[in-house]
């Protein structure tokens, strides 16, 4: 797979998490993101600061899917950078690069916490490993 098709791959995959997180969103009758952030606010009074960091990196995880998935389709160098900073939080929220995973383990019924879990490792080796194995073999720093 040449470079191209792989940030154009994992830029689309990022396309369907969005699309996905704005249908979601729409269907319930909330704004994307800013839906989220109003709750939060308006429950602040409520929270303490591990809930405010918990929402802060989740905020920061969409907002950089939106950014990754731009920098991917323009298969910016930057844009590997990011989906290796992304990896943390994509592992702590539980959101695999590869969307599709969601979709498809949702409409399978997949109940199994250990091959949701596995399925979420896997999707964030292959991406690491493409993206890796790319960039070393085409001198992309």
């Amino acid at each position: 797979m040449t470079g191209n098709k792989v940030y154009l791959f994992w830029g689309g995959m990022d396309l369907i998490y969005i699309g996905r997180f704005c249908y979601l969103n729409v269907s319930q009758g909330k704004v994307p993101l800013y839906s989220d952030v109003q709750s939060f606010v308006r429950l602040s009074s409520e929270q303490d600061s591990i809930s405010f960091l918990i929402f802060s990196m989740s905020l920061v995880l969409n907002v950089s899917i939106i950014v990754s998935m731009f920098l991917f389709l323009r298969r910016s160098r930057f844009a590997s950078r990011l989906a290796y900073a992304q990896v943390p939080l994509r592992l702590l929220f539980g959101v695999p690069s590869l969307s599709i995973l969601v979709w498809a383990s949702t409409t399978a019924g997949v109940t199994s916490s250990a091959l949701l879990m596995g399925l979420l490792l896997f999707s964030e080796v292959l991406k690491v490993v493409s993206i890796g194995f790319w960039r070393t073999n085409h001198q992309i720093i």
